[in-house]
């Protein structure tokens, strides 16, 4: 089958949402592809007009890759896929205008946010420090872009009643694709708030503690205990209370008792007022 034709039939496996079929059908175009000489931007094939364009076209296939790979939960194929759009997205001769809200930076902007869902920070602040050197990128008027830059600045701020706000919200979300790193992006936001109650408390309530996680108070203990353990919190439960880092601490007095719950409550009613 020609490139021309296995292109067409990515196009419609994409439209219609076969993400197997497309990334079956992406095997035999990048073969054609590097036949072309089309699979990597370079000098020489840069130089006309007509060339350029069947990189864009090159460019919207690879998307299309690194699109369905996210969509199969193929987070390895996203991570190469992205790697070869990368010559892409920086050839300003591809990208020869400011740009913003398309699909590269889209594609980028996913890329951020599935750093910051595995915690890799400073991999985020290089990718986007590389970013603000290539000129086409409209950074502060791009909403794809704005969305993990804001997400990672709330993080560490500690702002994370806004984080929740955005992430429980899809109306808040740029595009579907983000959708599927909402339950990473929650349990990183559950990790944050987890170390900070274990530098502030000695123990609190597991109703109390739910809320703070943003976990609904419906959720039986046993499921709240192996969140915690995926989480890796090194946390007990006794007599319907959460004891943080009970190896190291006693008990803690009445009073402290007594203020720990009123905070916990007042935050609590303040994240209920929100909802």
């Amino acid at each position: 089958m020609s490139l021309q034709a296995l292109t067409t039939e990515l196009y419609k496996s994409f439209d219609g949402e076969d993400y197997d079929k497309c990334s079956k059908i992406l095997v035999p175009i990048k073969i054609e592809l590097i036949k072309h000489n089309l699979l990597v931007p370079i000098y020489n094939n840069t130089k006309s007009e007509e060339q350029i364009n069947d990189l864009k076209i090159t460019q919207k296939i690879l998307e299309i890759g690194a699109l369905s790979s996210l969509l199969l939960n193929e987070y390895e194929g996203f991570e190469n896929y992205f790697s070869q759009l990368k010559p892409f997205y920086t050839n300003n001769k591809i990208h020869a205008k400011k740009e913003h809200n398309t699909n590269c930076t889209k594609i980028i902007s996913l890329n951020l946010i599935y750093l910051l869902s595995q915690g890799l920070i400073s991999k985020f602040h290089i990718e986007l420090e590389n970013l603000s050197y290539y000129q086409q990128f409209d950074i502060e008027n791009d909403k794809y872009l704005q969305f993990p830059i804001n997400l990672e600045k709330s993080l560490m701020e500690g702002n994370y009643i806004k984080i929740w706000k955005l992430l429980n919200n899809e109306d808040n979300l740029p595009c579907k694709e983000f959708k599927i790193f909402i339950d990473t992006l929650m349990n990183a936001l559950r990790f944050e708030i987890a170390k900070s109650l274990e530098k502030s408390y000695t123990s609190i309530p597991i109703n109390n503690c739910k809320n703070l996680l943003y976990i609904p108070q419906e959720e039986s203990d046993s499921n709240f205990k192996q969140l915690i353990d995926e989480l890796q919190m090194n946390w007990t439960f006794e007599k319907g209370y959460v004891y943080f880092n009970s190896d190291d601490n006693d008990e803690m007095n009445v009073d402290n008792s007594n203020k720990i719950i009123s905070d916990v409550l007042h935050y609590a009613d303040q994240i209920e007022s929100i909802i």
